[in-house]
């Protein structure tokens, strides 16, 4: 059973694999930021557009992941919805990862010890994380995997 949040968040991904130009508003996928990061995610970002992706690899017939999230000089394209803005910083993600940001209570953060920050993910219900990599396709990446810019 479909519960009606994940069900309006399918329509837009729907909605948004139709209309690239749309931007997917904060009634259907709204994400937090942590009190340590409010305020200083503009300056972090310099001009930069914030982008919301995921790494996955199968190993010994368990597929793994990871949430990412970087800042990227160009918006990243097909395959990735526009979320409205935080902080005047424009936010898009992955099409597929729509479901679990509308469903999972995301939150950014600042994470790394001090010599090495860099912008973590915190979700309020991981579980939604395990299941997406459970789905069939998870593992088809429209983007390879980078390492992170120093």
């Amino acid at each position: 059973m479909v519960s009606r949040a994940i069900q309006r968040t399918c329509d837009a991904v729907r909605v948004m694999s139709v209309d690239t130009g749309k931007v997917v508003p904060r009634s259907e996928i709204s994400l937090g930021v942590a009190p340590a990061l409010q305020g200083r995610l503009a300056q972090l970002a310099a001009t930069r557009v914030l982008v919301v992706d995921y790494f996955a690899s199968r190993r010994c017939s368990l597929v793994i992941g990871d949430l990412t999230i970087d800042f990227e000089d160009e918006p990243p394209g097909p395959g990735y919805a526009e979320l409205a803005s935080i902080e005047r910083v424009r936010v898009f993600a992955e099409s597929r990862l729509l479901v679990i940001l509308g469903d999972a209570g995301f939150t950014l953060r600042l994470g790394g010890p001090p010599f090495a920050r860099h912008l973590g993910v915190d979700l309020d219900r991981p579980d939604r994380w395990i299941d997406f990599l459970d789905q069939p396709g998870v593992l088809a990446r429209s983007r390879p995997f980078r390492w992170r810019r120093p």
